[in-house]
């Protein structure tokens, strides 16, 4: 513990303390983003300045357990995001799965639905054949209101990945983020997403996030949430499959 600390920046050692402390947690892509505050009629400008997510659930492995959570602050032009998930499973006595992900993001609108952002993430899944891996990159954002039921965010950006690989050497690299997300509401307070995210590296060992979610209101601010998450590294470790998926579902308290 002692060692990774050593090797991450600032930012990343107070993530990962609130994580250790806290049982909030948010899968990316759960919740559905923010759209600038620029855009007139937004359902997110009625909002309070603060509002979040919170909540338990399980996964398909046995013994699963998992808690989530979301953090969402806005004002003027100004916007901020910040996510939490953590995975922990066992299966026969063995454990099956501990992922962690930290992740925020800084917007500011620039103009009708365009914004540039700032964005911290940090990855942490031994059984993809990291120690951890952190990504901070700066860039641009565009949402596309496609009809009244549906929207599509598209962001573009550049910056830099600190990773570990387990049995390899620390390394710094610069890397591209390609990021969209789509969004349908198939009824008034449901809707499901697919968010693909593609982080490309100079040294090749790029990765790819997918996450398909279904969200479903139960009884007032409760949800029941439903989620695919693959991930694809290009560049594993002998012995580590580059492919790792995991379905959870989720209840979820929105405030």
């Amino acid at each position: 513990m002692c060692f990774l600390f050593n090797q991450w920046p600032a930012w990343m050692a107070f993530m990962a303390f609130m994580a250790f402390f806290s049982v909030s947690v948010q899968a990316m892509a759960d919740e559905p983003d923010v759209t600038p505050s620029v855009i007139s009629k937004s359902e997110f400008a009625k909002k309070p300045e603060w509002s979040g997510t919170v909540g338990l659930g399980l996964s398909s492995s046995t013994g699963t357990s998992q808690a989530l959570n979301a953090l969402l602050w806005h004002r003027g032009l100004w916007s901020n995001q910040s996510r939490l998930l953590y995975n922990y499973a066992t299966s026969q006595g063995e454990v099956s799965a501990d992922r962690l992900d930290v992740s925020n993001q800084t917007r500011y609108d620039i103009a009708l639905q365009q914004y540039l952002f700032a964005n911290l993430n940090y990855h942490r899944n031994h059984f993809d054949g990291y120690y951890f891996r952190a990504d901070e990159t700066l860039g641009y954002g565009h949402f596309f209101v496609l009809n009244q039921v549906s929207h599509l965010r598209l962001e573009a950006g550049a910056g830099v990945r600190q990773s570990h690989p387990i049995g390899g050497v620390y390394s710094t690299h610069p890397i591209a983020r390609l990021y969209g997300k789509y969004l349908w509401k198939f009824s008034p307070h449901a809707h499901l997403s697919e968010a693909v995210d593609a982080i490309l590296a100079d040294n090749g060992a790029n990765t790819y996030n997918s996450i398909f979610t279904v969200v479903s209101p139960l009884y007032g601010p409760l949800n029941l949430r439903l989620a695919f998450i693959a991930t694809y590294n290009a560049k594993v470790q002998p012995g580590f499959r580059p492919m790792n998926t995991l379905t959870t579902i989720n209840l979820a308290y929105n405030f």
